[in-house]
């Protein structure tokens, strides 16, 4: 087979791999999908929710889905009325929020092991994130782990060992300091207070993102003259160790997409913008514009850099690598060595494309809200720009499990242009469904 860490030319992967081929070697894999996301956050406060239910629409009929709670037994049949799901879940049943989907597949594998053993294919165990519990839960299950181990995914998702990696790689990165928090300690906040000072001499705002936060989480934004009730939050939000830098304006923030497969090949799967509020929290994903080829160019080759160095460190799984491109240059800003938000969005996009035998050239993941409903009066109010699986410039609906509860609830734009795009997002605004 040769060096297993090769990155394919350019040519041959850009734009044409999908995520699915990356992970399945051949129709004898049955993948297990476990999207749970606790496993990254082991302190978890009301705005951590359970995300095992994305799963459904990313398997397709012959994988198995794995959800702490209980199907949403309308939305599976939706589903199936396109051709698109599992036709086997297993449903654990337990809402509490102690322990992971990962605990509770190690605590009790049995409802899994049965599946696997109707099916007879070989198991692979799918995690958002691969933690030791993650390990365990594939051996539990006799299944590999599409994964890797909890150091090589904490060293690569944590953002100061981040920065450092590209440092020795001789990539550019934002000049910042990395500040570990210390209560106990009496000086602590006043040279945190200093750092932030030291920042703001060269530029007006400064930002402050926790190591290990995701989607807006341990992420702030200062001027200085509220740095005591940041510090506070910080605290309370338990976060360890903080990079303060300076807060630059950004004109566009690409994400882009890698897989290192089970046998260390690097795939590169794409580029994509993603949508942020306030210049910081991510809310959502554009696929289909993108920069301009120097820049694509630019960001491939640093990407290039930092994914071969994962492979070779033993690292297996997706690879999310997110930029910013200002008008000082263009930075890596952290990885996210785990899947991705934007890639179950783009694997669905991926099942629709193989039922519809088009392409979908742009499509635009957004979490949206509206009143608290049933999943048929949401598609009944939504039936004019709803996915029938025929066309494109429609709405896909996902992620819905809080839809009865909170109203919230995530949408897939799938179109033909940018104008459909903007179309649909004033439609769904009229019904009442908007961020």
């Amino acid at each position: 087979m040769g060096d297993p860490f090769i990155i394919h030319e350019k040519a041959n992967i850009r734009f044409q791999k999908t995520f699915r081929s990356c992970i399945q070697k051949d129709d004898n894999d049955l993948l297990i999908w476990g999207t749970d996301n606790f496993s990254q956050f082991p302190r978890r406060d009301a705005s951590i929710s359970s995300k095992c239910d994305r799963g459904l629409a990313i398997a397709k009929r012959e994988d198995i889905v794995v959800l702490r709670g209980h199907l949403d037994c309308e939305y599976q049949n939706w589903l199936h009325s396109h051709g698109l799901g599992s036709e086997s879940v297993v449903e654990y049943g337990i809402p509490s929020r102690e322990m992971t989907l990962s605990q509770l597949i190690v605590n009790n594998p049995e409802p899994i092991l049965r599946v696997i053993e109707k099916i007879n294919r070989k198991p692979v165990y799918l995690p958002w994130f691969s933690g030791q519990m993650e390990n365990e839960a594939a051996n539990a299950l006799g299944a590999e782990l599409f994964g890797a181990s909890e150091s090589e995914t904490i060293k690569y998702n944590d953002k100061a060992s981040f920065k450092t990696i590209c440092w020795q790689l001789d990539i550019d990165v934002i000049n910042g300091d990395s500040f570990e928090i210390d209560q106990d300690d009496e000086n602590n906040y006043l040279q945190f207070e200093n750092s932030i000072n030291h920042h703001l001499l060269t530029t007006q705002k400064v930002i402050i993102r926790g190591t290990m936060g995701e989607a807006g989480m341990s992420l702030y934004r200062t001027n200085g003259k509220d740095i005591a009730k940041l510090y506070r939050q910080i605290i309370e939000s338990g976060e360890k160790v903080v990079m303060i830098e300076p807060f630059l304006k950004v004109d566009s923030s690409p994400n882009d997409q890698w897989v290192i497969d089970r046998e260390g090949y690097v795939h590169h799967i794409g580029m994509r913008e993603q949508i942020c509020e306030r210049g910081m929290v991510y809310i959502g994903t554009l696929k289909g514009k993108l920069p301009n080829q120097i820049t694509e160019e630019t960001i491939y080759d640093i990407s290039q850099k930092i994914v071969g160095q994962m492979a070779r460190s033993g690292y297996r799984g997706v690879i999310g690598i997110d930029y910013i491109i200002t008008d000082k240059g263009i930075y890596p800003i952290e990885t996210n060595a785990r899947f991705n938000g934007s890639t179950y969005a783009g694997m669905i996009v991926e099942n629709i494309e193989e039922k519809l035998k088009i392409p979908v050239p742009y499509w635009k993941f957004i979490k949206t809200k509206t009143l608290q409903c049933s999943f048929p009066e949401l598609i009944k109010r939504m039936e004019s720009i709803l996915y029938d699986g025929k066309k494109i410039n429609c709405v896909f609906p996902y992620d819905c499990k809080a839809l009865s509860t909170f109203g919230n609830f995530a949408v897939l734009l799938l179109t033909e242009n940018l104008d459909q795009i903007i179309f649909l997002e004033n439609s769904l605004k009229k019904m009442g469904i908007k961020r």
